[in-house]
């Protein structure tokens, strides 16, 4: 009787033994599971947060674009506004011309203040400023007495500014090295 019962046992313990092994690799399973779940989520967070990231530079590059194109445009104005300064400059010698001067120094005035509310600064350049490349273009060597060496020494045009970018640099004069 012994041995139907020590081959119950050895029965029970083999199944006993499968069991646990089966319960191994049915861990080992959800182990490996567990680690390529995490994997996924680490991978989905990081294609996620690099989206976002390129979704940001997407807009600042589109930002950047309207920026400088507008930029392109408001410079072409530029020269007219010279024009009128031109002919502003000179004195008008009948009371005609006195009007006529006056209402081109109206429509100056106009385009100037509709390039302001645009974003453009006109930067005037004083005598005595140190040289400044991003913003001067220095046009001719010029001593005056007083005025120390790489500094301005007289202005010819105005320089043109939109959201810190130079459209055109001031034309000036500059002292030389003594």
């Amino acid at each position: 009787m012994d041995e139907p019962q020590s081959n119950q046992q050895i029965d029970d313990l083999a199944n006993a033994a499968d069991a646990a092994a089966r319960q191994d690799e049915t861990r080992q399973a959800l182990d490996t599971l567990q680690k390529e779940r995490d994997d996924l989520f680490a991978r989905l967070a990081r294609v996620s947060a690099d989206y976002q990231n390129y979704q940001r530079r997407m807009e600042q590059n589109l930002s950047d674009s309207i920026q400088l194109a507008r930029g392109d445009l408001l410079r072409q104005f530029i020269p007219v506004l010279d024009h009128f300064d031109t002919a502003l400059s000179r004195k008008p010698e009948s009371d005609d011309a006195q009007s006529i001067h006056e209402g081109v120094r109206i429509v100056r005035d106009e385009l100037l203040k509709v390039l302001q509310q645009a974003g453009v600064e006109r930067v005037e350049v004083g005598v005595g400023e140190p040289f400044d490349p991003r913003v001067h273009e220095a046009m001719m060597r010029h001593k005056v007495e007083g005025v120390e060496p790489h500094h301005v020494t007289m202005s010819m045009q105005p320089a043109y500014v939109y959201k810190g970018r130079t459209l055109r640099p001031a034309k000036v004069a500059v002292a030389p090295e003594q």
